[in-house]
């Protein structure tokens, strides 16, 4: 994935839902055919632009709280933003 292509994907998911994002294994993993390093370097540019934009971020395993409610991301998830 190229950063054109990184930051329209981004900007794709935050169109579908500004207040809750979720990044999954396999579009990134399978659908995208990205590396486990490619993955890092995505997840890493991806933190950055949520955080910038003011949304809390969420990595496998992490819980966060939504819509009063407790959450764990799970292992099929690489990441979630909540605004």
């Amino acid at each position: 994935m190229t950063m054109f292509e990184i930051s329209n994907y981004l900007d794709n998911k935050i169109n579908e839902n500004e207040e809750f994002i979720r990044i999954t294994f396999y579009e990134i993993r399978v659908k995208y055919d990205l590396t486990e390093k490619e993955t890092q370097t995505f997840l890493e540019l991806a933190k950055n632009k949520f955080e910038n934009m003011g949304y809390n971020v969420y990595f496998t395993d992490e819980k966060y709280k939504f819509k009063n409610s407790i959450m764990t991301v799970q292992p099929n998830e690489l990441m979630i933003a909540i605004k």
